[in-house]
């Protein structure tokens, strides 16, 4: 359920319709419009070339968990382009599992705090807790050198 949720709610940006988020006022440092015209641009120009993961992870507080999706791509043996990661955090507290907060990152500062959180679902072994079909097999590599 929480991966259903977490598809549907991200699957307009998955696919480059990002209109809806033209006039959105994002948090300093989180996302820009450009950035997402960016990946817009790249699924149009390398469409095989765009590697799209999504991951869920149980949050500290067992009420929630959150669904993740990112996009990059390999520009050579060495370096990634990120184009974004999203979070949607689900509330399962309930029978009705309802989207609590979501997130948008295509920011550096982001996309590093993001993806150093991210590291550690993976370095403590947490994924070992969700079903294989609801993990990316291996954990992203990082935005930064």
């Amino acid at each position: 359920m929480i991966d259903s949720l977490g598809e549907n709610f991200t699957s307009r940006l998955k696919n480059g319709n990002i209109e809806y988020l033209k006039n959105s006022k994002p948090p300093k440092g989180t996302f820009t419009y450009e950035k997402l015209i960016e990946f817009k641009e790249a699924l149009e120009k390398y469409p095989n070339k765009i590697i799209l993961g999504s991951l869920v992870e149980p949050s500290d507080d067992p009420s929630f968990y959150a669904y993740n999706l990112f996009a990059y791509r390999r520009i050579d043996e060495k370096s990634w382009e990120y184009y974004f990661a999203a979070i949607v955090s689900v509330d399962i507290s309930s029978n009705l599992y309802k989207i609590e907060n979501t997130y948008l990152f295509t920011e550096q500062s982001s996309l590093k705090s993001w993806w150093k959180h991210i590291f550690g679902f993976y370095k403590n072994e947490t994924n070992k807790d969700i079903p294989k079909e609801f993990v990316f097999p291996y954990c992203p590599p990082p935005p930064f050198k």
